[in-house]
């Protein structure tokens, strides 16, 4: 049986040669000019000292493509087994989450193209209602880029306060999401705002809503970090990957609890690898503590990324993104995602058993003492319930609100008087 090969391009630029064995695993070789010029490496995973020798490499590219229904759409699009990694990546890898382009063994990138259509407002709304699935009616062609996540989501182009689906050679500079299930919409906007107030570093993010008033749909528009403007003003792409890619682990390993890394191992890889570790950790601190504390059952592996700067070989921890409320889409519709935490406190993932003793074992995972952590853990907690009803009342003022949102101050509060309670013997 006749295995496949595609290429790896960076812009122009070759970087290597992806070949699937026999198993349907995927190898991936620099190549000479890749290693001669001023190559970076694709990832922490698959460091340049591998030179031209071939190295498995399944977990890396593997993660660039899409979970869940999103696959199982665009396979049944593109005519794709939906086992078929390799299949899948050579269809839709021309345009990936980061810089990188994987297209078949002896195609090499085009030539720029004319710039894509903007979408009418008619199109846009269209595209909203069904959840990007309708997006290639637009393009005359099946969907041809790949962001990883199982989340209905959709790469566009924004230019002057327009939308356009993008190109190889124009860009996402957004990605759009959809209300799946009720006010998922509002838990993730809520929940990025409360983020930005205690000054995490976060991805930017809109409320939207397209339609009628009384029959407008809620989306999300939120700008991408692996994009930046270079000096002539065009869209560059920049370099990235998760956690487990850059532990070459598969997306099937981004829980705990299925066998996946923790934090312990995260944080060695960010203290082995980062710029700026020690910032670096205590964001990720920060990160545990908020996702505990507002009820984020759904913060792992995937949802933590490495950013390549222009002209910087060692990259930093990306701003936070998919940050969601789900204890409050829990308590409004009861059963939509489990309570287990993804990553676990110490040595719990149930919220309700983690306890003091956890958290010293976190920050021992972390590498740090634990008296800075508790100290953090408690201001966070005291804090937060007051900047979830200050950030609730903000939204209201600019999108309107419904008694029923108010559920979410109920359950930041809540879970905050739970860690002073059970950690500090306060209340």
């Amino acid at each position: 049986m006749n295995r496949r090969t595609a290429t790896v391009w960076w812009g122009q630029q070759r970087v290597g040669r992806l070949r699937e064995n026999t198993r349907g695993l995927l190898y991936f070789a620099y190549s000479s000019d890749w290693l001669d010029g001023t190559g970076f490496p694709v990832s922490v995973s698959l460091p340049l000292q591998h030179g031209e020798q071939e190295h498995e490499a399944h977990g890396y590219f593997a993660g660039l493509l899409p979970e869940g229904g999103t696959r199982q759409r665009i396979c049944r699009q593109q005519g794709i087994d939906p086992e078929d990694d390799a299949g899948l990546l050579l269809a839709i890898g021309g345009d990936c989450a980061g810089a990188l382009s994987i297209l078949p063994e002896g195609r090499e990138p085009e030539a720029p193209d004319q710039p894509p259509r903007l979408l009418r407002e008619e199109e846009l709304l269209a595209i909203v209602r069904a959840h990007g699935t309708n997006a290639s009616q637009f393009t005359g062609q099946p969907q041809r880029f790949s962001l990883a996540g199982a989340q209905d989501k959709l790469p566009v182009r924004l230019e002057d306060d327009r939308y356009a689906l993008p190109t190889q050679h124009y860009p996402s500079s957004h990605i759009v999401k959809f209300e799946t299930i009720p006010r998922v919409c509002f838990a993730e906007y809520l929940a990025n705002r409360m983020a930005r107030a205690i000054n995490m570093p976060v991805v930017e993010t809109q409320f939207l809503r397209s339609g009628a008033d009384d029959d407008s749909i809620p989306w999300l528009c939120i700008t991408r970090y692996d994009r930046i403007r270079n000096p002539n003003g065009e869209l560059q792409r920049l370099h990235q990957e998760d956690l487990l890619q850059a532990l070459g682990m598969p997306a099937s390993l981004k829980y705990e609890k299925d066998g996946g890394p923790g934090l312990a191992e995260f944080s060695e890889l960010l203290r082995a690898h980062l710029a700026e570790p020690a910032r670096a950790l205590a964001s990720l601190r920060d990160w545990q503590i908020f996702n505990y504390l507002i009820g984020n059952w759904d913060g792992h592996g995937k949802n933590l990324a490495l950013l390549y700067r222009p002209g910087e070989s060692v990259p930093v921890l990306a701003p936070f993104y998919d940050l969601v409320a789900i204890e409050f889409l829990n308590l409004i519709t009861p059963g939509s995602y489990a309570r287990d935490m993804a990553l676990t406190v110490g040595n719990n993932m149930q919220p309700e058993r983690i306890t003091r003793e956890d958290w010293e074992q976190m920050a021992r995972q972390l590498g740090m003492p634990p008296a800075p952590l508790l100290k953090r853990l408690r201001e966070l907690a005291e804090e937060l319930p007051t900047i979830a009803r200050q950030c609730r009342e903000e939204f209201g003022h600019h999108h309107g609100g419904e008694e029923i949102h108010t559920r979410l101050d109920d359950s930041v509060q809540r879970r905050c008087d739970w860690a002073l309670r059970s950690v500090f013997g306060k209340g």
